[in-house]
């Protein structure tokens, strides 16, 4: 996912460095997923194997300075900052994972349909629950997440999660269409999630999100998500998408710390890659 799939760069970027220097900048090219050159319009100190904070006053990402060429220069994307991205919830990253998106209402609506979309989801959750742990009802939080790294308990999730990944394929519709498509880029979270989008939804619009993480195994999650922000995209004039921000609502705690171990793993597998 590009720079300019999480930042509005029409409305004007600034960019500051770890000394705190602040300059207006403009994207000059996208050159991959997260390269990407940046233009100062003023004096600005970048050293290569610097981090730079790049914003357009709402969103934000960090960016590794990988070379200096005159005024341009070329950054590599670290990742996306959040309102609060100090919480776990918050840790975002990039992947390409199945997902499929239907739309459940707009804003004037979301009072009744909200609360029969969650109802279903928690019913889905409760049928596979019945089925991997002999029981019905809410799901128990799975530990505290400082135990979650022990060896045994490891190996007791993965079976856990793979006793849930063959009942999906056995009797969820959505997994068996989910897999059949192509994975697509995202920035995900355990509290929300960025996706590109040919729809062009409102601000409030209730979707239903189903999603394939590529774990292992894999680990498919039902989520309820409201819109909060929509920018079209600047690189893609000649055809109508949009960057489609949504807020999870009422995740539960299973589902969450299941979000949250992908999203660490996944961080500890892009750094070991980018290690030499």
């Amino acid at each position: 996912m590009n720079i300019d799939s999480l930042l509005n760069l029409d409305a004007g970027i600034t960019a500051m460095n770890a000394q705190g220097e602040r300059a207006r900048v403009r994207v000059g090219e996208i050159l991959e997923d997260d390269i990407f050159v940046l233009v100062p319009e003023g004096e600005f100190h970048a050293e290569e194997g610097g981090i730079v904070k790049v914003t357009d006053g709402q969103d934000s990402v960090l960016a590794k300075v990988v070379e200096r060429s005159g005024d341009e220069i070329r950054l590599c994307m670290e990742c996306y900052l959040s309102p609060g991205h100090e919480r776990r919830s918050d840790v975002r990253i990039y992947d390409r994972v199945y997902y499929d998106v239907k739309f459940i209402c707009h804003a004037s609506e979301k009072a009744g349909r909200l609360h029969e979309a969650l109802d279903r989801i928690r019913a889905h959750k409760t049928v596979l629950d019945s089925f991997v742990r002999g029981r019905y009802g809410e799901s128990e939080p799975s530990g505290q997440p400082a135990r979650r790294g022990a060896l045994l308990e490891q190996h007791l999730w993965e079976m856990d999660r793979k006793l849930d990944l063959i009942i999906n394929m056995v009797i969820s519709e959505d997994f068996k269409a989910l897999v059949r498509t192509i994975p697509r880029e995202v920035n995900i979270s355990a509290s929300g999630m960025r996706f590109i989008s040919a729809e062009p939804y409102d601000i409030g619009d209730i979707l239903e999100l189903h999603i394939i993480l590529p774990m292992r195994p894999l680990l498919m999650v039902n989520l309820i998500g409201e819109v909060l922000r929509l920018k079209p995209l600047a690189s893609t004039p000649d055809v109508n998408r949009w960057a489609v921000a949504v807020r999870f609502h009422r995740v539960d705690d299973d589902t969450r710390e299941d979000i949250i171990r992908y999203l660490f793993r996944r961080q500890r597998e892009v750094l070991r890659q980018r290690q030499p």
